[in-house]
C-alpha cells in the first residue's frame, strides 16, 4: 500500500512542470520589488508590496492543491459555478464598492475583492466545456448563440459596474477558443465584422471619459493636461529609464508622483524607470516562458476539454500583457486592465494562480491513474 502511494506520487511529481512554478513565482516576487519600489514613499501605499507578498503565499496552497486535483472536476460544476458567478455580479451592482464611479470590488474589511476576476475564468471553463461537449465545430450563425450567451451575459452585467477593460478582454478570448474548437475562419471574421459594426453603433453611448479615451489614443495631442495626462506619464516614465534604469526607487515620475497608477495600471512604466529596457525585457523574457510551458500541455492534454481549457487560460494571460503593455507604449487606449502576477491586486494575483494551477492539473493528469 505504502509503495503504491508513493508510486502515485512519483508519477504526479514527475508531471508537475517546475519550470512553470518557478517562473510564475519569479515574476510575482519581481513585480512585489516593482511595487515596492513605486510607492513606497506614498502614504497609505507604502505597505502594498509586503501585502503582495502575503497574497502570494496565500494563492500559493491553493495553486498546489488545484495541481494536484482532476481537472475533470471544474468541467462537472462549470454550470452551477458560472450560475453563482452571475448572482454575485448582479448583487455587485446594488451593494458593490463604489471607486472611482465603479462599483467593481465588494468590501471585505480592509479588503477588496473583484468578482469580475473570477468571472473570466469561469467563462472560461464553460466555454472549454461547450466546446468540447459539440461533436461537431461551430459552423453557423445558429450554432454562436449559446456561446456567445455564455460570454455576453456577464459582460453585460460588467459593463454595467460599468468596467469597460475587463469586459473588451472577453471578445478576443471568445474569437481564440472558437478557432481552437475548430471554428471556420470566414465565421471569425464575420464575429469580427459584426463586433465592429455593434462597437460604431454603441459609442454615442459610451460614457466621457471613455470616448475621451478613444480620442486621445487617435490624437496624442488630444488633451495633454486631462484625459491625456495618465498615458504622456506612462511613456516618459518608460522612456526616461534608458537601458538599465535610474535604480530600484530613483524613478523620478514615479517617486514625484507625476504617474498615476503607479502600482497596477502603469505598473510597467514604473519597471521601465526603474529597471530600465533591461528590466521589461527579462519580464518578458519570463511572460515567454511561462507561456510556452502552458502551451506545452495545451498540445499534450489528454482530451480536447482539457486543450481548449488551458488554450483559454494561456488566452486570457496573454491577452492581459498584451493590452496593459500596449496601452503603455500607447498602442491601445487606456483600459485599466492589470498585468499578470506583477500588478498590484489581491484577487487578481489569486486568480493568476488559480489559472495556473488549472493548468498544471491539466498537465498533471496526462495519464489516466
Amino acid at each position: 500500500m505504502i509503495e503504491e502511494k508513493k508510486s502515485l506520487f512519483k508519477r504526479l511529481f514527475a508531471r508537475f512542470d517546475f519550470i512553470l512554478f518557478i517562473v510564475i513565482s519569479l515574476i510575482t516576487i519581481y513585480g512585489a520589488f516593482a511595487i515596492h519600489g513605486a510607492v513606497y514613499n506614498v502614504p497609505g501605499l507604502s505597505k502594498f508590496s509586503e501585502k503582495q507578498i502575503m497574497w502570494f503565499f496565500a494563492a500559493l496552497p491553493i495553486f498546489l492543491i488545484i495541481s494536484f486535483l482532476d481537472y475533470e472536476w471544474v468541467r462537472h460544476l462549470c454550470w452551477p459555478m458560472y450560475l453563482i458567478c452571475i448572482i454575485v455580479l448582479v448583487l455587485l451592482l446594488f451593494y458593490g464598492h463604489k471607486v472611482k464611479g465603479a462599483r467593481s470590488w465588494f468590501a471585505i474589511g480592509a479588503y477588496r475583492i473583484q468578482p469580475s476576476e473570477f468571472a473570466k475564468i469561469v467563462v472560461t471553463i464553460c466555454l472549454a466545456h461547450f466546446l468540447a461537449w459539440k461533436e461537431k465545430p461551430v459552423a453557423s450563425l445558429w450554432d454562436l448563440i449559446a456561446p456567445a450567451a455564455i460570454v455576453g451575459i456577464p459582460v453585460f452585467l460588467i459593463l454595467q459596474e460599468p468596467d469597460f477593460g475587463t469586459a473588451v478582454l472577453f471578445f478576443p478570448l471568445f474569437l481564440i477558443m472558437l478557432y481552437a474548437g475548430g471554428a471556420s475562419r470566414r465565421l471569425i471574421l464575420l464575429c469580427i465584422l459584426m463586433t465592429v459594426w455593434a462597437a460604431l453603433l454603441a459609442y454615442p453611448m459610451l460614457k466621457p471619459y471613455q470616448k475621451a479615451r478613444i480620442k486621445v489614443f487617435l490624437n496624442p495631442e488630444h488633451d495633454t493636461k486631462w484625459h491625456g495626462y495618465n498615458i504622456r506619464q506612462a511613456e516618459i516614465s518608460l522612456g526616461s529609464g534608458g537601458i538599465y534604469g535610474k535604480g530600484w526607487k530613483q524613478g523620478t515620475q514615479t517617486k514625484l508622483g507625476f504617474l498615476p497608477e503607479r502600482h497596477t495600471d502603469f505598473i510597467f512604466s514604473t519597471l521601465g524607470e526603474q529597471f530600465g529596457f533591461s528590466g521589461c525585457v527579462l519580464l518578458v523574457f519570463l511572460y515567454a516562458i511561462a507561456a510556452w510551458r502552458a502551451g506545452r500541455i495545451a498540445m499534450r492534454a489528454r482530451d480536447k476539454f482539457g486543450r481548449l481549457l488551458v488554450t483559454g487560460l494561456i488566452s486570457l494571460f496573454l491577452i492581459h500583457i498584451i493590452f496593459n503593455i500596449g496601452m503603455s507604449l500607447r498602442f491601445f487606449p487606456v483600459t485599466g486592465l492589470p498585468l499578470p502576477l506583477f500588478s498590484y491586486g489581491g484577487s487578481f494575483l489569486l486568480t493568476n494562480f488559480i489559472m495556473f494551477g488549472i493548468v498544471q492539473s491539466v498537465g498533471v493528469k496526462k495519464v489516466n491513474f
